[in-house]
């Protein structure tokens, strides 16, 4: 089978939403790369809808709808159908108008199916049974729950029961399902040619600019089904076996049903249980439109199923249709067998070493730090995915980076010493009156900051921050002492320099005035051109 939930990995953002709503856990995180694992997965949609960046979708097959255009074909339309389309009867005319020879109810097999659980039920006198309409119900427990298999009802999905119904008695042509469920396309894959999801329709629909108001309504071919045309909404399967409301049961949500499969033994005997992966069932589906309230799908529903009963067609006698609808449900759990050792091992590398620090917050999408740890162990996830785990090592890097940062760092709140790294600790070592000192200049505003010690000059550059929310300012002290030296043995240069020129200058002033009637415009001249040189050198000396 192809892969049935694709990833859009460019949409990806490693957020791990789908991961936490996952019911079992069936995605893996690994290298960058996000994907649903096919042998864990449930297909109950859940990772698709919850996905605020649509990364997730599942795979659509409308394009297969082409080649059945124009040449017999059977539709199964699901009950839920009604709930769907605005003017279900005319898009009814427009699929008879591609080619659909035949179009029923899926409701038809649903009565099949009741028939022979209400048969099965009596003949278990007593016994607990679950439905097994829901393909998630069946993936779950084989998946995951073997243990429940025995209380499963052994019969196909109302899908395959009519599709087999269709072909027995219409002709065996290919036959189409429509209907709001994604795990239907694994449900049906050996008894359904194409099946195809409402939203898929309705692509269709818009793609070949399709108006549905031009076309004339139809109803669904006969027979018609009797009951199960409210099979999609809750409670619709216990009201056709017509059980005491007493030992009838709806769940719904795949997390309650995994609740209902882990205690089954403690619920006793004699129950009916109709179990659907779906809140409010099928009209919830997860490939149904989302802009109609429950309330108003149920609506429809009901209000259709009244006007289809003034319809008139063959009843059938399920006793005399010769048609195998027994299904065999087998365990398909994994056993995985881990040693201990190998489990504590990774929960120390995610700083998990004693069982404190597993603080189980499910925020990487598992419910306990040990899970996580099993999950990295199978290659489903990565140590980075804990956050605690993440903020430790980014942390120990920032910390690494401060110790062995070759300044002073020193952190402090109204003037009282919070941190001092190594550095400044091996400067300061013996001297907490200077530090106070260097605390107060600080605060005062002073920069740069000149200290003595031992006859021994330090000048430092001053670089401050404020810590958010308050907590303190941190104070990073870079020693310039060289450079100031530095500079100021080239201004003393500059001083010596010009004091020299002056001298010079002096002695030629001198030597100028016994010879001034010869020369004394060009001494003049010299002497202009000195002392500009000597503002220069003052000018310089005051930039530095």
């Amino acid at each position: 089978m192809d892969k049935l939930i694709l990833t859009q990995e460019i949409n990806c953002q490693y957020c791990y939403k789908c991961l936490r709503n996952c019911p079992v856990k069936a995605i893996r995180f690994n290298k960058g790369k996000s994907s649903v694992i096919d042998d864990d997965c449930v297909y109950c949609g859940t990772c698709i809808e919850i996905c605020p960046q649509h990364a997730r979708i599942y795979r659509t097959d409308v394009e297969d709808l082409e080649k059945y255009i124009d040449k017999p074909f059977l539709i199964s339309i699901a009950p839920s159908f009604f709930a769907h389309f605005d003017q279900p009867f005319k898009v009814i005319t427009f699929l008879r108008k591609l080619g659909a020879t035949y179009i029923q109810e899926t409701s038809l097999g649903a009565d099949m199916v009741s028939f022979y659980y209400k048969k099965y039920v009596n003949l278990r006198k007593g016994k607990t049974s679950i439905s097994t309409a829901c393909p998630v119900v069946y993936e779950l427990a084989e998946k995951y729950y073997p243990e429940v298999i025995p209380y499963l009802l052994p019969f196909l999905s109302p899908m395959n029961v009519h599709a087999l119904y269709m072909k027995k008695y219409f002709g065996d042509f290919p036959v189409i399902y429509l209907g709001p469920c994604i795990a239907k396309k694994k449900d049906g894959e050996n008894y359904v040619d194409l099946i195809l999801t409402f939203e898929e329709l309705d692509i269709f629909i818009k793609k070949n600019n399709i108006d549905i108001d031009s076309f004339e309504e139809s109803f669904p071919n006969a027979p018609f089904p009797e009951r199960a045309r409210i099979y999609p909404i809750s409670g619709g399967i216990n009201s056709t076996l017509d059980g005491n409301w007493e030992n009838h049961l709806v769940v719904e949500g795949v997390d309650n049903i995994i609740r209902l499969f882990e205690k089954i033994n403690n619920y006793g005997e004699g129950f009916f249980v109709e179990a659907s992966a779906c809140f409010g069932g099928c009209i919830n589906g997860p490939a149904i439109r989302k802009d109609l309230t429950l309330l108003e799908k149920r609506r429809r529903i009901i209000s259709y199923t009244e006007k289809m009963k003034s319809l008139e067609g063959e009843v059938i006698n399920w006793e005399d249709i010769d048609l195998n609808i027994r299904k065999r449900f087998e365990p398909q759990k994994k056993v995985i067998d881990i040693p201990e050792e190998k489990i504590k091992a990774v929960l120390r590398e995610m700083g998990k070493d004693n069982p404190k620090k597993e603080l189980n917050c499910g925020a990487c999408g598992y419910a306990t730090c040990r899970d996580k740890s099993i999950a990295v162990i199978l290659g489903k996830a990565e140590k980075e995915m804990c956050i605690t785990y993440l903020l430790d090592k980014v942390s120990s890097v920032s910390n690494a980076i401060i110790e062995n940062f070759p300044s002073i760092v020193i952190i402090y709140k109204d003037n009282t010493l919070l941190y001092l790294n190594p550095f400044g600790e091996k400067f300061f070592e013996d001297k907490s009156p200077l530090l106070d000192y260097v605390l107060e200049e600080i605060e005062s505003g002073k920069n740069p900051l000149e200290i003595l010690i031992d006859d021994k000059r330090y000048v430092f550059f001053i670089k401050t921050f404020i810590l958010p929310d308050q907590s303190g300012k941190v104070s990073l002290l870079i020693d310039i002492t060289g450079e100031k030296e530095k500079e100021e043995e080239l201004n003393l240069l500059k001083k010596e320099s010009m004091e020299k020129i002056e001298e010079v200058i002096n002695r030629q002033m001198l030597l100028a005035q016994e010879i001034a009637s010869l020369l004394g415009e060009s001494i003049a001249e010299t002497k202009s051109y000195f002392a500009k040189f000597k503002e220069f050198l003052k000018k310089e000396n005051a930039d530095l």
